[in-house]
């Protein structure tokens, strides 16, 4: 009788372990399932068409996966000449795109606006480069001056305190320099007669004749800083 009376509670017992066996493995299963799932997958997409993986590589400077750089397009800055002109100048000294100017490849001629206003004041000879070459060309620094009249020959010159800068011509294309230069007057010293300017273009050996239609010249060739001087190219 006593065995019979201890039997229930053994089929208890067992019972209530296998309903505590089934529960856990109802968690399991659900954990696996949650691991599979595609909402716990990864963000990557692939383009179905050609099987690439399409995701977005992650950006080498910290910067986030998808987003793309922009740069923004370099300026370009461009000097002038004298106003009129189509001179592009570069304050580097360098070519910038263009063989160097030679003589033969140059128009010279006075531009408008030259000549001292009255005797006693200095004023300008501005004198106008055309490149007539078959492309374009470029140049630095001063023209070679000579002032030319009466058996006598003056060079003049150079204008320290005007920085000379690369100046480019394309074909066609003009800049200028100024002689700046004192008129004669009674009394002041010795005249020059001139009647040619000859001009030698920066780092040319040869020159180029421009007649002279203004006053006579203070002749100071043997001052320190003479009140006649030419400056550089692509200045006024």
């Amino acid at each position: 009788m006593r065995r019979l009376r201890t039997l229930p509670l053994t089929v208890a017992t067992l019972s209530a372990g296998l309903v505590l066996t089934a529960c856990g493995g109802g968690s399991s299963s659900d954990s696996a399932s949650a691991k599979d799932s595609p909402s716990a997958s990864t963000s990557a997409t692939a383009d179905p068409g050609s099987g690439t993986d399409t995701t977005p590589a992650p950006s080498g400077d910290g910067a986030s996966a998808g987003t793309s750089a922009t740069t923004a397009p370099s300026g370009s800055t461009s000097g002038g000449g004298p106003s009129g002109t189509q001179a592009s100048s570069s304050g580097s000294g360098g070519s910038g795109g263009g063989q160097h100017c030679r003589t033969a490849d140059l128009s010279l001629a006075v531009a408008a606006g030259s000549g001292a206003q009255s005797v006693g004041s200095a004023g300008p000879v501005i004198i106008k480069m055309t490149n007539h070459g078959s492309g374009s060309c470029t140049m630095k620094g001063y023209p070679g001056v000579d002032l030319v009249g009466g058996g006598q020959k003056w060079s003049l010159s150079r204008q320290t305190s005007a920085a000379p800068h690369a100046v480019t011509l394309a074909r066609g294309a003009s800049t200028s320099f100024t002689i700046t230069y004192m008129p004669f007057s009674p009394g002041s010293g010795r005249q020059l007669d001139v009647k040619t300017i000859v001009i030698t273009p920066p780092n040319e050996t040869h020159s180029t004749d421009v007649p002279w239609e203004f006053q006579p010249v203070l002749l100071q060739d043997g001052a320190t800083h003479p009140a006649t001087y030419v400056g550089p190219v692509g200045g006024r």
